[in-house]
């Protein structure tokens, strides 16, 4: 399956661990935003860089569009806001289309009504997740 993962900024460290864990179960990972969205992670960086960050923000999108699955990892309450961004595209373009299936994985999985939406399953660990798609 082809896996688009969001996360929080942050927790880059984590994320990395979950694409990781789904390549080693025969998973492919649309996009690796960890390898490149922390260069701008300020204000000051996205601004500087207007062209760069929008081909990332292109990039992400991008990624969710050419998934068969869509995971947000919610691992920490400070919650981001590109995920979210992920997140609406995941939900509108399984309106459309039937596909991604959408997961909702960690301990602040209820944080938002749109973590509640029909079309997402919540899960404590990315392993249910594995367990789920196999």
């Amino acid at each position: 399956m082809k896996i688009f993962v969001s996360g929080q900024i942050n927790e880059a460290e984590n994320v990395r661990a979950v694409f990781k864990l789904l390549e080693e179960n025969g998973h492919t990972i649309t996009h690796d935003w960890t390898a490149t969205d922390t260069f701008i992670d300020s204000k000051e960086k996205k601004l500087a860089n207007i062209e760069e960050s929008g081909r990332r923000a292109a990039a992400d999108i991008s990624g969710v569009v050419n998934s068969d699955i869509y995971i947000l990892m919610s691992d920490n309450e400070n919650v981001g806001k590109g995920m979210y961004v992920e997140l609406g595209g995941a939900l509108a373009l399984r309106e459309k289309t039937g596909a991604p299936e959408i997961y909702v994985v960690g301990p602040m999985n209820h944080m938002t009504i749109f973590y509640l939406h029909p079309y997402v399953k919540r899960f404590d660990s990315i392993q249910e997740v594995i367990d789920d798609i196999q």
